[in-house]
């Protein structure tokens, strides 16, 4: 919880503040709510008693904002400067076609100074135009939703001709120390994930990508000693698809072999550094 009232603190605190604050409270967790009522009592809180996860959560958010400009933290990420939402203005006005404002959270995002066109958004920190979100079927409510979530969102978006902005100047402080360990459930929920997407975005025929893939993922896991949980998530695999198919919806193979390469080869878009000087703290 602590985590969630920092995050809430450092909000608060830029220059200009957001219009609003939204926070979703998964799973029913009344100290939190009361937690944050007592911090800022004007903050708009929503609450679900059932776990949605952080997709699920983000629906709802998104459909509840009052704005198109949404901005999105994890509960451990805030802003990394205090005029993070002046940057926003300013790049919403420079793209404004861009579906998604993504924010740069470690060193690999900010070595390059370039604006990017990217095939998914940061995780912890990006700023989602309403109206593109909506025309999209959402993120799927997964209750652990990595290797999910962002590549989910990112392709369909694309699908309908969605651009994603990186910006390596609007930086998000990710405030969790990187784990070397894992435990059997995310594992195996992971790995899950990891066969659910290809199921519900590529073509039918290219499925045994997906397979591929779901290989290529056990034999890293592997390599980097995390082999607790992966048989779980093996069996665990037909059981997520099904549970899992009513969102399905496949793009066609021209539009996937086009936001492949735009994950692996973005495109830049012109010097982040024109736009606006910001201070990072």
């Amino acid at each position: 919880m602590e985590p969630l009232l920092a995050t809430l603190r450092r909000i608060q605190d830029c220059r200009p503040a957001p219009a609003e604050i939204l926070v979703h409270v998964d799973g029913g967790q009344a100290e939190v709510v009361a937690a944050v009522q007592a911090l800022n009592p004007n903050i708009r809180l929503l609450t679900s008693t059932e776990l949605l996860g952080p997709g699920g959560s983000r629906n709802r958010l998104i459909a509840a904002a009052s704005h198109d400009l949404v901005a999105n933290f994890d509960d451990d990420s805030f802003p990394g400067q205090a005029d993070y939402f002046a940057r926003v203005l300013l790049l919403a006005e420079r793209f404004p076609d861009a579906a998604i404002l993504s924010a740069a959270s470690h060193d690999k995002e900010w070595q390059s100074m370039q604006f990017q066109r990217i095939a998914m958004p940061s995780g912890c920190g990006c700023v989602f135009r309403k109206g593109w979100f909506q025309r999209t079927r959402g993120f799927v409510p997964l209750p652990v939703a990595y290797n999910m979530e962002e590549v989910d969102i990112g392709l369909q978006l694309h699908a309908i001709g969605g651009m994603i902005v990186h910006d390596p100047l609007l930086r998000v402080v990710h405030d969790r120390a990187p784990s070397h360990e894992v435990d059997a459930v995310t594992n195996a929920q992971v790995l899950a994930n990891t066969a659910l997407f290809p199921y519900l975005r590529y073509p039918a025929w290219l499925w045994p990508v997906g397979g591929w893939s779901v290989i290529h993922r056990v034999a890293l896991l592997l390599s980097w000693g995390w082999g607790v949980g992966l048989l779980d998530g093996i069996r665990l695999i037909p059981t997520h698809l099904e549970r899992y198919k009513r969102y399905r919806q496949g793009v066609c193979s021209p539009t996937l072999l086009s936001w492949l390469r735009l994950k692996r080869w973005p495109k830049n878009l012109g010097d982040a550094r024109q736009l606006a000087s910001t201070a990072t703290n």
